[in-house]
């Protein structure tokens, strides 16, 4: 019987770990893979502590990653003999959540997840996705903690990702504060020219007190009486 598989994919070893796992166990001919990145939605974690500018950007920047995250994954599936798979990416505060609604809406039969090393505290405060999974999505769902499978050959590739996208924000940031800079500059270079202007205006209006100005037509009109 062939069967949907949803892994949900990060840069993070223990998704790797889920994916290889996954790969081993389903039906690479017949079943279906779906590979699913979700990631937080910056206008919450954001919104109110910086300019639509600068959110419009990061949310850019976590697109390029989900995307990047989903190729590279993209190419394993296809190096490891899977013949049907799908990629996916989604942004929410709740990552649990959308993926119990995927599993709904593509009758997904087995998911597959890592769990993240955090301690109880940060389980209190943060919550579990994967254990909001297993209680939550109805289908049969395998939390997977050890490596399954080969290794994946970019051990270091968190490190790398991270690199890159703390590059890219500065990058906007850096962007955004020349925006900033040459807006003061014109703003700047405009009220100087408006007070050169005023002083101009405000001379040749001195000038002018107590002095009588012929319009041009006047000399034709004058010819013209004569």
């Amino acid at each position: 019987m062939t069967q949907n598989w949803l892994v949900a994919i990060d840069e993070t070893d223990v998704a790797s770990y889920a994916f290889h796992y996954a790969v081993s166990k389903l039906n690479k001919d017949l079943d279906h893979l779906y590979l699913i990145n979700v990631h937080d939605e910056p206008s919450i974690i954001y919104g109110g502590y910086t300019t639509p500018e600068v959110l419009s950007s990061l949310v850019e920047v976590q697109d390029k990653k989900s995307k990047k995250i989903l190729v590279h994954y993209g190419h394993k599936s296809k190096e490891m003999g899977v013949k049907n798979f799908t990629l996916m990416k989604g942004s929410s505060s709740h990552a649990g959540e959308l993926i119990c609604r995927a599993v709904k809406q593509y009758h997904i039969n087995n998911v597959v997840t890592g769990r993240r090393p955090l301690n109880s505290v940060q389980r209190f405060f943060v919550g579990s996705t994967s254990q909001y999974i297993v209680e939550n999505a109805e289908c049969n769902v395998v939390v997977v903690k050890q490596p399954g499978g080969a290794p994946e050959e970019h051990t270091d590739k968190e490190k790398v990702i991270q690199l890159e996208e703390e590059e890219r924000i500065r990058r906007i940031e850096e962007e955004h504060k020349r925006e900033v800079e040459q807006k003061k500059e014109s703003e700047v270079a405009l009220l100087k020219a408006h007070e050169i202007e005023e002083n101009e205006r405000a001379r040749r209006l001195k000038e002018d007190q107590g002095q009588i100005h012929l319009y041009s037509f006047h000399n034709e009109l004058k010819q013209k009486v004569h």
